[in-house]
């Protein structure tokens, strides 16, 4: 593999990329492990409602997050009584994994109405007294954070249930969190992207669960997409890999990646009788003009400007760049 290739490379997750022959094969967004099946997303949580208490989640479904990251899951408690009340609020989080015995704690930490301090809260269940004014509201607020190494699909769920003073059933509601994968960027010294992404499949071979996918975009230089868990795992796997310049800080979304992904034809543009430049080939660096555009099979006739004898040369459109736009017409 030379630095200069551009080829692009897709969806590598195991066995050893194959080169393709024309263009780059766009990755699958979002692509999750093999082995694991993605949980199937619950019903949002109802507002719990009895003639005196109303609990509502402030945010519908369950927030997902990548690891190392921080997020709040909020709810309100409120009060119809005509007169000031206290209630007893039970709080209880817990834990699930896809890989049972595997999954990491995530930190959960609130603040008690009316305190100032926040606490944390561990895997078991509390009894909290709240008081609410009539008519009035008491948000509850629990800061989650994702562990870095947390695994696709673990979730930490804040069950809540409140006593109600007219003896009506406990109001129950449940706020969770799950954790999805991220799409990261790794900045690369340009023409050796490929050799970078090579390196990280076979290392991600042999460690699971931390790179999912890679994507080497031949349209953008200097750069390859991972599809991995945490910031931290890739990071601790880019450190000794020759060009490679790091991770660029924040997620990089799969709407900014998009793009990338839809193979461009690469004889847009090009019409005949526009001067060219050759850059890949036995006849690089020499300038031609366009005689016949093949869109169909991507490929572009030239005959070279400074040869003796006028030879028709067959090149992919991938072969030459744009120098002149003639005013011919392009190629059907």
């Amino acid at each position: 593999m030379s630095p200069g290739d551009d080829e692009g490379i897709g969806l590598l997750s195991g066995a050893p990329p194959a080169v393709a022959e024309k263009k780059e094969t766009p990755v699958a967004p979002a692509a999750t492990p093999a082995a694991v099946a993605a949980p199937a997303p619950p019903a949002p949580p109802k507002p719990q409602v009895s003639a005196v208490l109303t609990l509502k989640a402030v945010e519908e479904g369950p927030r997902e997050v990548t690891a190392g990251t921080v997020t709040t899951l909020s709810a309100v408690l409120s009060s119809k009584a005509a007169e000031p009340i206290t209630v007893p609020v039970g709080i209880e989080v817990a834990y699930t994994s896809t890989y049972p015995g595997e999954g990491a704690e995530w930190p959960v930490r609130w603040t008690p109405p009316g305190k100032r301090a926040s606490a944390e809260l561990f895997a078991r269940k509390i009894a909290h007294p709240i008081s609410i004014a009539p008519g009035a509201g008491v948000p509850l607020s629990f800061e989650i954070t994702a562990p870095v190494g947390v695994r696709y699909g673990d979730r930490v769920e804040v069950r809540l249930s409140v006593s109600d003073p007219d003896g009506s059933p406990a109001l129950r509601l449940t706020l969770a969190s799950v954790a999805r994968q991220a799409v990261l960027a790794i900045k690369t010294s340009r023409g050796y992207e490929r050799e970078v992404a090579d390196t990280l499949l076979a290392r991600a071979d042999e460690k699971a669960d931390v790179v999912f996918a890679l994507l080497v975009p031949s349209a953008l230089r200097g750069y390859v997409f991972a599809e991995g868990m945490s910031f931290e795992g890739v990071r601790e796997m880019l450190k000794g890999i020759r060009k490679a310049r790091g991770l660029v800080e924040g997620e990089t979304t799969l709407k900014e990646v998009e793009p990338l992904l839809v193979p461009k034809i690469t004889v847009e543009g090009f019409v005949e009788g526009a001067i060219v430049e050759l850059i890949s080939g036995p006849f690089k660096g020499e300038k031609a003009r366009v005689k016949k555009i093949d869109q169909a099979k991507e490929e572009i006739t030239v005959e070279l400007i400074e040869a003796v004898v006028p030879i028709p040369v067959t090149v992919r459109g991938d072969h030459v760049r744009m120098l002149e736009r003639g005013g011919g017409k392009s190629g059907g």
